[in-house]
């Protein structure tokens, strides 16, 4: 089975629409570092109209940022609609000529957003950072902003969804062109400017509620994956009750840094994760932001060994991700070992699934003292997974499929803390984790 890596649930700062009135400006002012501390010490914002009482250097100073942040707007807006129209010229017109590198970056950039397509997509400014090294390179009209991209994916995306850049501006002639794209990578949330399309040049394969990316020209792959990805799809449908009718988009490239997910580091035992979209980031509107889905992430070195069975407990994440993402880890993971076994049952028939419980019975149970914890689930050498499995197939068996449902979704939705979760937990089950955990020392299977 995989281990996947689920990122905790995260929430939105509203998007801010483009005023179309940026496409009328054409011209950037330069902005110097020295200004940006007068304003900071003035407390100009760029918003501002200038008074009687305002000195002509705060005057000016409050006019170049209005008039870099019209600029720059302008250059998110173009960006956007080259995309949607198709206009790769349009695309790297705001590149900088002197670039070729990132020109030519950004040209594969285009051709994956065009292949992959989009309902919505717009760019918008955040906050600037500050960073000398990145001025010493670029000089002192250097403007280095935090980016919102706001997207959505058809028939993948419920909801458009949000994730982050960090754009590097400067004012050559007048004019404000984009310099790079990575100097803001570390000061990111996870897996920022480390989406599919990010990473080389991509092709997409689809099928009904399935979307699959791979390198350009892995084609073979791509329709394996798809194929398994809509049988693990048909498993998820029939094994676990919630009426989900989203897709899954599944990203099988040979990166090991997809997202959030990190195949060289922490997740490098694992065969895929699945890592949350969300329609609000977190510390924008909320601390922990608002999940909007997921999007699975295949090992690289798992590609050629993906199946029904690993996709289908990775969907289960997908198809629960937009309840709220507050279940503990134990659940998570046991509803998806729940279905990717009920699958393997279908296949191999119900020895396969009794010769695994007994030796998590006999095996796994007694290297532990509690019900797996979220503080060091996937760093922790015993069979957590075959545990957490365990236990919610005992509660399939004491209150039934749907009701573990049920669980599933509350705990998912208002188990923000341990005590809310042991509230839920009791009222839908009648027992604790304390008392949950004591049941499985004296389980005996129904076979």
């Amino acid at each position: 089975m995989s281990a996947t890596t689920p990122v905790p649930p995260a929430g939105p700062r509203r998007w801010l629409g483009l005023l179309a009135a940026v496409a009328l400006v054409s011209v950037g002012v330069a902005y110097t570092v020295e200004e940006r501390h007068e304003d900071e010490r003035a407390g100009v914002v760029a918003t501002q109209t200038p008074g009687p009482s305002q000195s002509p250097q705060t005057s000016r100073t409050a006019a170049a940022i209005a008039a870099r942040r019209v600029a720059v707007d302008t250059i998110l807006l173009r960006r956007a609609q080259a995309v949607q129209t198709r206009n790769q010229a349009l695309f790297l017109a705001d590149i900088d000529p002197a670039n070729t590198k990132l020109r030519a970056a950004q040209a594969v950039l285009f051709a994956n957003l065009v292949e992959i397509g989009f309902t919505e997509l717009g760019y918008s400014q955040a906050e600037e950072r500050f960073n000398p090294s990145v001025l010493q390179a670029h000089g002192r009209t250097t403007y280095l902003v935090r980016v919102l991209m706001r997207y959505q994916i058809p028939q993948v995306d419920l909801a458009p969804v949000t994730t982050e850049l960090g754009y590097t501006f400067v004012s050559r002639a007048g004019r404000w062109v984009i310099t790079d794209d990575d100097d803001l990578d570390n000061d990111l949330g996870p897996g920022a400017h480390q989406e599919a399309w990010d990473l080389g040049r991509i092709e997409v394969e689809r099928a009904p509620r399935v979307l699959v990316a791979v390198e350009k020209g892995d084609t073979k792959r791509g329709r394996a994956i798809a194929a398994a990805a809509s049988q693990g799809l048909a498993e998820v449908s029939a094994y676990w009750p919630r009426k989900w009718r989203g897709s899954v988009f599944v990203i099988a490239l040979d990166e090991t840094e997809v997202r959030d997910a990190r195949f060289a580091d922490e997740d490098i035992e694992s065969a895929a994760s699945s890592g949350s979209t969300f329609s609000s980031l977190p510390g924008q509107d909320t601390a922990d932001g608002t999940v909007a889905g997921a999007y699975v992430v295949i090992n690289p070195n798992e590609r050629d060994r993906v199946d029904e069975i690993l996709l289908s407990h990775e969907i289960t994440h997908v198809a629960t991700a937009d309840l709220g993402g507050y279940e503990p880890l134990w659940l998570a993971e046991g509803a998806a070992e729940y279905v990717s076994w009920r699958g393997i049952e279908a296949i191999s028939g119900p020895g396969e699934v009794a010769k695994w419980e007994q030796e998590v019975i006999d095996d796994a149970l007694p290297s532990l003292t509690s019900l797996p914890s979220d503080a060091g689930f996937y760093q922790n050498s015993a069979d957590v997974y075959g545990v957490s499995w365990l236990a919610v197939r005992y509660l399939v068996q004491r209150i039934g499929i749907a009701h573990v449902e049920e669980l599933y979704e509350d705990m998912a939705t208002n188990g923000t803390d341990q005590a809310a979760r042991d509230r839920i937990l009791l009222s839908r089950t009648g027992l604790t984790e304390a008392t949950l955990w004591t049941a499985l020392q004296s389980y005996t299977p129904q076979r």
